[in-house]
């Protein structure tokens, strides 16, 4: 166990054996792959944090980006929610010589999925998790590669917004000093 503070253990099934700073690092990378990609293809970010959450008294961390509004097509919804912050976790993880099965595993980010899925399935969209993409809709490999792609490409960007929010008060920033630390135009 690490201690977040002097009164709170830090305990946390999936990170058990991970220092603490490294799990922070990890989250900064995943929301700045959330932040990065999706203001660059015209998301409005409000807010983006990494944070200590509770749950049935086990205290462990989290990240949370909060959008005003997006734009983009669905790939873009698909990319920006559903896969930009594993691909972006894998691209650091890679970076660091810290990538092996074990930590790829802790990347996934099934919350992320979900959602991501959830709202292209209430725009009618229909998604593969595995093979071809059905008529007119996306093939989740598909989805993880474009990910995958953008993050690499954008590295530099989001190694910058990772590093603002490691550094900020409280680790958050507003989507305007992310957008200005990734010199991105809003």
């Amino acid at each position: 166990m690490y201690e977040l503070d002097e009164h709170t253990p830090y305990r946390h099934t999936r990170y058990q054996f991970t220092p603490l700073p490294l799990i922070q690092r990890g989250l900064a990378y995943h929301e700045a792959g959330h932040v990065v990609l999706g203001q660059l293809v015209g998301f409005t970010c409000e807010r983006v944090r990494v944070h200590p959450i509770t749950r049935d008294g086990v205290t462990g961390w989290t990240g949370a980006t909060t959008w005003a509004r997006s734009f983009g097509s669905y790939l873009d919804v698909a990319v920006v929610c559903g896969a930009a912050g594993q691909a972006a976790d894998l691209h650091h993880l890679a970076q660091d010589g810290r990538l092996t099965p074990e930590t790829a595993r802790l990347t996934v980010a099934v919350h992320d999925k979900e959602m991501a899925l959830s709202v292209l399935a209430a725009a009618g969209v229909r998604v593969s998790e595995t093979g071809q993409a059905p008529e007119g809709g996306l093939a989740w490999d598909h989805v993880m590669a474009t990910a995958q792609h953008r993050v690499d490409r954008e590295w530099n960007r989001i190694t910058a917004v990772a590093e603002g929010l490691l550094a900020a008060p409280d680790f958050t920033l507003t989507g305007a000093q992310a957008a200005q630390i990734a010199h991105i135009t809003t």
